[in-house]
């Protein structure tokens, strides 16, 4: 093993090769006699070390991996081999950040998400990436399983739902009109004429009316993660503010594991007697709260009442805007939808 030079010869060794220049052939006349010897083992040690070059952006390498583009030392031939060991590598790797980024995400939120504003990240899932994976996940699943309707027969006929005979498509369509033409809207006499106009022209097309709200309701989604951080950095204003930075990784992870129950709770919607899946619900709900309460206090530091009280205008304030964009929603779906363009 060669011995530490000394560290004024480490930095001047060290600026020759990022600069990509070649050493002095004897190093030791720098520092003199006294190093000489350990200094001509370390310039042959350098020499072999800067004859290997980048094979992509052709840098002189200083470890496994290139400092300046970042791609693998390795200078093996391309084989089967070598894809199966990148495949297995990659799988692997990806699979234990995955499943650790999971475990900390449920059970310890608030560590995971002040590690990850501190720097310690490598080891981790992004959040974004997780959010968009919890995203992918809940759309995919409720679109194929969606959540069935629990209305029983009873319950329809107490609250007048309409119920048309099996295939007499045109009988429901004709009462559902009759209902729109009995009801009266207020405000101005344009927005009213607007909103008649629209809810005739959904009865005749219900499919593209769903199919606009489908489309746009991925796109409304994504608001939910500015408007939480904004609520959470109106809410953590005093005594000190917090960087809305914080705010928003907080918010990424909280919708991250919003979404993964979500998807959850509608694939076993779809599996579970509705008994049992009422009861799985408030499970869930119950859970979700004592996550969040978890997350919040265990980030901010703030007392237990005071973090239940943040959450009370955080749930208040979250339905206000669940109910805005849900509007917003069935406007887009009746303006794209009913009018077919």
């Amino acid at each position: 093993m060669l011995a530490r030079p000394v560290p004024r010869l480490a930095l001047l060794s060290e600026s020759c090769l990022l600069r990509g220049s070649h050493l002095p052939k004897t190093v030791s006349q720098i520092v003199g006699k006294r190093y000489g010897s350990e200094m001509k083992k370390y310039d042959v040690a350098l020499a072999g070390k800067h004859s290997e070059r980048c094979l992509n952006c052709d840098t002189s390498l200083l470890g496994h991996y290139c400092h300046v583009c970042g791609q693998n030392a390795r200078t093996a031939e391309p084989s089967l081999r070598e894809f199966c060991y990148d495949f297995f590598e990659m799988l692997t790797h990806a699979d234990s950040k995955v499943m650790r980024t999971i475990r900390r995400l449920f059970f310890d939120p608030a560590r995971l998400t002040r590690d990850y504003i501190k720097g310690k990240r490598a080891s981790e899932i992004p959040p974004i990436r997780m959010f968009f994976v919890s995203l992918l996940f809940f759309f995919a699943f409720t679109s194929v399983t969606p959540f069935h309707s629990v209305i029983t027969e009873e319950a329809a006929e107490e609250n007048h739902f309409v119920r048309a005979p099996a295939g007499d498509a045109d009988s429901l369509n004709a009462k559902l009109k009759s209902q729109i033409e009995t009801v009266t809207f207020s405000g101005p006499k344009k927005v009213q004429k607007w909103l008649h106009d629209h809810l005739l022209a959904a009865v005749d097309n219900p499919d593209e009316v769903q199919h606009v709200m489908g489309e746009w309701a991925e796109r409304i989604v994504l608001l939910l993660l500015p408007i939480s951080a904004a609520f959470l950095w109106v809410l953590y204003a005093f005594p000190k503010p917090i960087p809305l930075y914080d705010h928003l990784i907080v918010s990424l992870h909280s919708l991250t594991v919003l979404f993964l129950v979500v998807t959850v709770a509608a694939i076993m919607d779809n599996l579970l007697p509705d008994e049992v899946m009422n009861w799985v619900t408030r499970g869930l709900a119950l859970a979700m709260a004592v996550h969040l309460f978890s997350h919040l206090k265990g980030f901010y530091g703030r007392s237990a009442a005071g973090t239940i009280l943040r959450m009370f205008f955080l749930a208040l304030a979250t339905i206000i805007a669940c109910c805005l964009l849900t509007a917003a929603l069935t406007i887009i779906g009746l303006q794209f939808g009913a009018s077919g363009e």
